[in-house]
């Protein structure tokens, strides 16, 4: 093989491995904004969303608190490769529940309250199919107020820390579909007592536009 060849694959090898390391963003077709909107909802067993008793995907827990979320969503993306991106994101959210004083008191009625709040945090995604098909892991905390609470936790301020998995799917130009199961936490860092905290299985879908 001549010195000439040898130069030209040298040549090519080191742009193909420049352009696969170093190419241009295919997240979103580069765009770095998103804003949305999601509904969902927060429950201890999946019977509480399905309308039944069962109990077959359930948190132990001794308590009853179901919530329906009413989230916007925005997010700027602060750090982009080729199929890996990092996003910082806010949900400012209104949401209304559903809940017992006690748990076992069957001879009253479920109270309805409500809360609202400002989520903060970290998204981190993954890119599996070009701009169409991508999913992510997603950490955020708030500050948030509930109007009322089951006995084991004070209502009023709370923080509400989530963990969530997500799949955003595009359906239309720069339209995408967003599903992510995830969990829940409430507490409000013994600022009040009792504190023992609210956990919830949550299951939220919306939609985005990117920009």
């Amino acid at each position: 093989m001549s010195k000439k060849v040898i130069l030209i694959f040298t040549c090519l090898s080191t742009f193909f491995a420049a352009n696969l390391l170093f190419g241009q963003d295919t997240l979103f077709n580069g765009r770095k904004y998103k804003i949305g909107f999601a509904t969902g909802a927060g429950f201890q067993y999946i019977g509480q969303l399905t309308g039944s008793n069962s109990h077959s995907i359930a948190l132990n827990t001794d308590y009853y608190y179901q919530v329906k979320f009413y989230q916007l969503q925005y997010s700027i993306a602060i750090s982009r490769k080729r199929n890996f991106g990092i996003e910082l994101l806010a949900q400012p959210q209104y949401n209304t529940t559903k809940y017992k004083m006690y748990p076992h008191d069957d001879t009253k009625d479920y109270l309805t309250g409500y809360e609202y709040g400002l989520n903060i945090g970290f998204l981190f995604r993954k890119n599996v199919a070009n701009d169409l098909l991508s999913f992510y892991m997603m950490l955020s905390s708030g500050p948030h107020y509930a109007s009322g609470t089951p006995h084991r936790q004070a209502n009023g301020f709370v923080f509400s820390n989530n963990l969530c998995a997500g799949i955003n799917l595009r359906i239309y130009k720069s339209l995408y579909l967003d599903v992510r199961p995830g969990i829940r936490h409430i507490s409000n860092a013994k600022f009040r007592i009792p504190n023992a905290g609210l956990n919830d299985i949550t299951l939220t879908e919306g939609v985005f536009v990117a920009f």
